[in-house]
């Protein structure tokens, strides 16, 4: 009898510390662009990315453009980045701002422009995690 107690004792802590372990949907870590630049289309299904708004594609407002954070807080300077990747987003929440970092989820979506067709992400969600307009400006 004793030894079914422990059992069952050592069984709930297992499955009550297990629980609490496990990721929640919510808490899926985001991958920075530099992340994704050598081989983005490798990187299938729905996934998140983190990045900063350097810029609108001016013949579609839905399509913006993402650096890497770091990259960026590093030359300040939003041309400076070699990788922005194109994304765009038809949902509810506007298109972030200049210089907003935001974390998106989505997938690659095919696109037609000028009849043609390229590969480009597909957000289905933004979060605005803040904006880096002061920091690249040289304020604090």
């Amino acid at each position: 009898m004793k030894r079914i107690t422990i059992f069952i004792v050592f069984a709930f802590i297992f499955i009550s510390l297990s629980t609490g372990c496990v990721e929640k949907e919510d808490d899926v870590v985001a991958l920075n662009i530099n992340d994704i630049r050598t081989d983005p289309l490798s990187f299938t299904g729905e996934i998140a990315l983190t990045g900063i708004n350097v810029g609108i594609y001016p013949p579609d407002p839905t399509i913006f453009f993402l650096m890497d954070t770091d990259e960026l807080l590093a030359c300040k300077n939003m041309q400076c980045g070699a990788f922005q990747l194109p994304v765009i987003y038809n949902g509810s929440e506007p298109i972030p701002e200049l210089a907003d970092e935001v974390v998106i989820k989505g997938s690659w979506v095919k696109y037609e422009d000028g009849g043609q067709s390229v590969d480009i992400f597909g957000a289905t969600s933004i979060e605005v995690k803040g904006n880096t307009m002061s920091i690249l400006m040289g304020g604090a």
